[in-house]
């Protein structure tokens, strides 16, 4: 109870060393890598707690292992899928349909955020030190989930971007997928030059 005020520190120390270092990596890793990454850290941190958690009470520096990993999970979520994440509608998405991109995207942060809070007492009560179990698999299945099906945007235009989606959708029709990635490319340029 005493160390309460350097837990709190120490997390609000992590969030913003997390967003300045997002910053500064995002353009030299790529998203792609961050946000899988990112995930797999926070994989890594969620089994190191649970193992510090389950000998908490038999080794007496235990529990600095756990805010460790705590602020370790934080950091990872900070560079990875949190400074990602925002970035991501405005390289995925054309001008159209960034706005409803963003309302989507923040709508489902904020719901999962409240599900979790809502939940985690109830995972704890029913696994004990083992409640970040779940956590734990939805971040390898995210993880998976990006390498297999995100495509990287760094340094991409938008058509780019599209081909790539849509040779993963289209498989077997790349000579298409180039074909339409084109007429896009020059439509977009079609209108760029028009509105000048």
């Amino acid at each position: 109870m005493d160390k309460i005020q350097y837990v709190t520190i120490g997390t609000g120390s992590c969030e913003f060393t997390a967003s300045i270092l997002s910053n500064l990596l995002i353009e030299r890793l790529g998203r792609k890598m961050l946000l899988m990454g990112g995930y797999i850290l926070m994989a890594g941190w969620a089994v190191v707690f649970m193992v510090a958690l389950s000998l908490q009470h038999t080794v007496p520096w235990m529990p600095y292992l756990s805010m460790a990993c705590i602020f370790a999970y934080i950091l990872s979520f900070g560079m990875g899928p949190a400074g990602v994440t925002g970035v991501l509608p405005t390289e995925i998405f054309n001008q159209m349909a960034r706005p409803a991109a963003y309302m989507i995207a923040g709508s489902l942060m904020w719901i999962n955020l409240f599900f979790v809070g809502m939940v985690f007492p109830f995972l704890v009560s029913g696994f004990g030190q083992f409640c970040f179990i779940p956590f734990c698999a939805v971040c390898l299945l995210s993880s998976l989930f990006i390498g297999l099906v995100l495509p990287e945007t760094k340094g991409k235009t938008l058509p780019a971007i599209a081909s790539e989606y849509n040779k993963l959708n289209f498989r077997g029709q790349e000579a298409q997928c180039s074909v339409t990635a084109q007429t896009q490319y020059q439509l977009g340029k079609v209108l760029h030059s028009t509105a000048m």
